[in-house]
């Protein structure tokens, strides 16, 4: 009986080793865990965004040199849909913006806070929004849109760290101008856009990382620096770009309140 017992107790401890301790849902490549926090971001309920993005760019025709600073803190709901984002704007030589952007449902709207505004909040399209963000920051605000770096999941570094993963992107010339299409349609002329953007590049950095838990899947980071020149026939398109996001407060924010002042939500 002693004997029988030994046997079956061996036979559990080498099927946990060789069967139960392997997780079939454990991630098994870069693709595979891009596709497990898109569906964990998909349900998540509540998160508080956290976002830094510095731009610099010069241009040869017309000689153009220019910059920008947008910082946002948002907060995000998805049972009933509301999103609450405060955006300061910043521009050499220019008066910093300081807009509240608000979303209830299919309704959006946005008041700028400056003393002499008298004409509270007004409804915008999305098309408004993103002309306001620029091309890269509606993809991380309130919510990283995975979409964006998808096409590129098979070339993707995948790297265990601490809490988690962390996913580094190292994209081609080729890749580069497919991503400048996807961008695209955040600017206010996306063919231009992709015509100065989409020549011929010449990339002495593009570096992107999405740090994602292991616990949870919900992408907890994503950081992107660029230095590139875009030649496109005799002129070209210099520019540095830095993208921070933080993502925090997974299912856990408080309440978000409608602005008691915005008849539209009413």
């Amino acid at each position: 009986m002693n004997k029988r017992f030994f046997v079956l107790f061996l036979a559990v401890i080498l099927f946990t080793m060789t069967g139960c301790g392997k997780t079939s849902s454990a991630p098994s490549s870069a693709e595979d865990v891009l596709k497990k926090a898109d569906h964990a971001m998909s349900k998540l309920e509540s998160v508080h965004t956290s976002i830094s993005f510095d731009e610099s760019s010069v241009t040869s025709n017309p000689p153009k040199r220019t910059s920008q600073n947008v910082q946002v803190q948002a907060d995000f709901q998805r049972h009933p849909l509301m999103v609450s984002e405060e955006v300061v704007w910043k521009a050499p030589l220019q008066t910093a913006r300081n807009i509240k952007l608000f979303r209830q449902g299919d309704e959006l709207a946005m008041h700028e806070r400056l003393v002499k505004d008298k004409k509270g909040w007004q409804e915008i399209t999305e098309d408004q929004r993103a002309q306001l963000l620029g091309v890269w920051v509606p993809f991380a605000s309130p919510v990283m849109d995975l979409s964006l770096l998808e096409p590129f999941a098979d070339d993707a570094k995948l790297e265990k760290i601490d809490y988690g993963y962390a996913l580094q992107f190292s994209l081609s010339p080729a890749d580069y101008r497919k991503l400048m299409e996807l961008v695209s349609v955040n600017s206010e002329q996306p063919e231009q856009f992709i015509h100065t953007h989409g020549g011929f590049p010449v990339i002495d950095k593009l570096d992107i990382e999405l740090k994602i838990n292991d616990q949870t899947m919900f992408v907890t980071g994503v950081k992107m620096s660029a230095n590139i020149t875009g030649y496109f026939k005799r002129d070209y398109i210099r520019y540095k770009q830095k993208l921070d996001a933080t993502y925090s407060y997974f299912n856990d924010i408080d309440a978000i309140q409608t602005p008691k002042d915005a008849k539209m939500f009413q």
